[in-house]
This record gives C-alpha cells, sequence and structure tokens, in this order.
C-alpha cells in the first residue's frame, strides 16, 4: 500500500523538477517574444508523457523536449498564441519519427531535420512536416537500411 503513495509523490516531484526545467528556457526564448506559464510547461510535460506512453518508450529526464523546445524558440512560424500547442506537436512528431526509424537518427541530428524542413519547406506547418517530409525522411533512412543489408549481405 505505501509503494503506490511513495511512486506518486515521486512522480509529482520528478513533474515539478521537470517543469522548473522547461521553465528556464524562458531566459532564451523570451529573446524571440516566446514565453511558457507553469501551465503550459505542466501540459507539455503531460503531452510528453502521453506519447512516451504510446510508443512504448521510456525517459527519466526532459533532455529531449528540452532541446525541441530550444531548437525551435527561434523559428519565424511559432507565435506566443500556438507555442505551447506547437511544442506538443513537435514532441509527438518526433517521438513517432524515433520509433518509425528505429533510432537510426540521434536526437540532436533528428532536431536539426525537424526544424530545418519545419522553417523551409513546410513553411511552419507541422501538417506537413508530419506528413509529407517526415514520411519521405522515413521511407528513405528504411531504404538506405535495406540496401545496406542487401549490399552487406552479398559481401560475405
Amino acid at each position: 500500500m505505501t509503494l503506490p503513495l511513495v511512486l506518486s509523490s515521486l512522480d509529482l516531484v520528478l513533474k515539478d523538477i521537470l517543469i522548473n526545467e522547461i521553465i528556464k528556457i524562458n531566459d532564451k526564448s523570451r529573446k524571440y517574444g516566446l514565453f511558457l506559464s507553469v501551465e503550459d510547461a505542466r501540459e507539455i510535460i503531460e503531452a510528453r508523457n502521453r506519447v512516451l506512453r504510446s510508443y512504448g518508450r521510456v525517459e527519466l529526464d526532459s533532455g529531449v523536449t528540452k532541446k525541441l523546445i530550444l531548437s525551435f524558440c527561434d523559428s519565424p512560424f511559432i507565435n506566443q498564441e500556438d507555442y505551447a500547442i506547437i511544442i506538443n506537436d513537435l514532441q509527438e512528431i518526433y517521438y513517432y519519427l524515433k520509433n518509425e526509424t528505429e533510432d537510426l537518427i540521434g536526437d540532436d541530428e533528428l532536431l536539426q531535420i525537424m526544424k530545418e524542413l519545419f522553417n523551409t519547406s513546410c513553411g511552419g506547418s507541422r501538417e506537413l512536416l508530419a506528413g509529407r517530409e517526415l514520411d519521405a525522411l522515413v521511407r528513405d533512412l528504411k531504404y538506405k537500411s535495406l540496401l545496406e543489408e542487401f549490399l552487406g549481405e552479398g559481401k560475405e
């Protein structure tokens, strides 16, 4: 009976730590006119946790979420009104891609690719990023992996 209480308390403490870490990013994002409230940060952490559960992933820190926010806070396509919503959508896209690419792309490289596409060919559209652009990336990666596997088997 006490274990669930301990785990619940630990979960609340961990959430508070993660929220505070996200709030600290406001120091940088304010330069771009963007600010996350405590409630925004809480929703971002909750959305992150839902996405992680839905993809069967485990992360103990907010490293990726912080990197994602830092990567995108200077985008000309993000405004204060949609800031937290966009971050939540980008988290979902990120973890979808991690699963679909079977972690073949490192965190920093994937964030860089996402940002580049978001700011260029997608014109800030999360729908285009999640659909057309990143579907093509996943197909290319899977094709490249299959090709390498095929060519590698032929060399033995």
